[in-house]
């Protein structure tokens, strides 16, 4: 039976940051993988040219089907709306695991999608919380991936993104070298070249 992932993201670009190398190794294994985007990151620049990036960076990824939420930009909570949102992917793709951003984040609708993707999710067997550049200095990964095989796709994925790329001066750009340098940090701490590392929000391990 082919497994069966769902990554969720506040944000075009929230998924592919955060665990875009995973995603690609679970298609390369066989998996069914779906994303959903809650808003389209509108507060950050023209609707049209994120979603449009959102769709190529997904067909790049080999995604199975991309869903978008709906939602406010910058507007996101962790209430009934965004469960909402939420739940009716979950009954519509089943998934086995599902990819989320942590709730150790500064940015608003990074920490309401981890904990209403957490209350959503609470039947899903497994929950890995993704770290992204606005990710606090506490998270803790407690699961680490060895994305060697797919990082160089990761790395162009996330440059279709070019619409954020002179956003606040470059900070995107910073924020694309940042990841990099971090996907070396958690290799190093993994004893792996590259790395992606989540935190648990639930893993029930089946023997």
């Amino acid at each position: 039976m082919n497994v069966v992932v769902l990554a969720i993201g506040a944000h075009p670009d929230d998924v592919e940051l955060g665990c875009g190398g995973a995603l690609a190794l679970h298609k390369s294994c066989g998996a069914k993988v779906y994303l959903l985007v809650l808003t389209l990151g509108e507060a950050s620049g023209d609707l049209r040219a994120r979603e449009s990036e959102c769709r190529k960076a997904a067909k790049m990824l080999g995604v199975d089907r991309l869903f978008f939420g709906g939602l406010e930009d910058t507007r996101v909570s962790d209430g009934r709306e965004t469960i909402d949102a939420i739940e009716k992917v979950l009954k519509e793709v089943h998934p086995d695991i599902i990819y989320a951003p942590t709730h150790k984040d500064s940015h608003q609708d990074h920490r309401n999608t981890g904990y209403a993707a957490l209350s959503a999710g609470r039947r899903c067997k497994m929950i890995l919380l993704y770290e992204g550049a606005s990710t606090q200095r506490d998270f803790y990964p407690q699961v680490f991936v060895d994305v060697t095989k797919t990082f160089e796709l990761k790395r162009k994925v996330i440059r279709v993104f070019g619409s954020q790329l002179n956003k606040d001066g470059g900070g995107y750009l910073l924020a694309v070298k940042g990841i990099e340098g971090l996907a070396k940090l958690r290799g190093y701490q993994a004893g792996l070249d590259v790395a992606e590392a989540f935190e648990v929000g639930r893993f029930i391990f089946e023997i």
